[in-house]
């Protein structure tokens, strides 16, 4: 299940979307790590609230993890071996304030919201599309991913042999992702995503208390981390 019926408590697309790119600051500039730390933890309260429990959890256990990765200019100063052990957890933990909130909308977001939100912003049908599309794909991709992993499990094949992942598991999702691509394409053209005239929507999208609170918070944690560096 990648999203909930409870709206009021699930924040519009078009405020996640805003969320992950004033995150996406972050990496170019780091905040505080302690505010970071409250990032996170209104991610996870957002994912508890929305009912993704175990999300909730597992984005509090991986950053807990993640908060005790030197920066690179400490690791500049270890030696060279440890360097290059943690320098890819290093490029993660940089990335992660973005990619949860990411996370977060794509777990919490249905495609029918996030097209009437892009409608909403007049976002053309070059770039809602693929959008949509994507989101349609990857659940489907994972879906089919653990049904080979479980038939495998069944059969007692063993995956630990990466020549052996390969016949087994990425073969076979090369071509059910190529059938998930026509399947996808066959659904649009039924449904006449060609047409240029304006299309009617059944989902239509508000704008919700909840819409402010998560932009609100998430702004003056990132702008108070910037100032507190300073």
């Amino acid at each position: 299940m990648y999203y909930i019926n409870d709206k009021r408590l699930n924040p519009n697309p078009i405020t996640k979307f805003l969320v992950v790119v004033l995150l996406g600051f972050t990496v170019l500039h780091s905040i505080n790590h302690y505010l970071e730390v409250a990032v996170v933890l209104t991610i996870s309260i957002m994912y508890f609230m929305n009912g993704f429990r175990r999300e909730a959890i597992k984005n509090i256990l991986v950053f807990g993890v993640l908060f005790f990765v030197p920066s690179f200019s400490a690791l500049a100063k270890l030696p060279i071996f440890i360097m290059m052990m943690l320098s890819l957890p290093a490029i993660f933990r940089m990335f992660y304030l973005p990619f949860a909130a990411g996370e977060f909308m794509i777990k919490t977001s249905d495609v029918g919201s996030i097209i009437s939100s892009m409608d909403a912003l007049k976002i053309p049908k070059e770039v809602s599309i693929p959008i949509a599309v994507m989101f349609r794909f990857f659940p489907s991709f994972v879906e089919e991913k653990n049904s080979i992993k479980m038939a495998m499990r069944i059969r007692g094949i063993e995956t630990k042999n990466p020549v052996k992942y390969l016949e087994y598991v990425a073969v076979p999702l090369l071509i059910i992702s190529s059938n998930i691509a026509d399947d996808i394409s066959k659904a649009a053209e039924t449904k006449c995503i060609a047409n240029p005239v304006k299309k009617t929507r059944y989902i239509k999208v508000k704008i919700h208390l909840i819409d402010f609170i998560y932009a609100f918070t998430m702004t003056i944690i990132v702008v108070g981390g910037l100032i507190c560096l300073r």
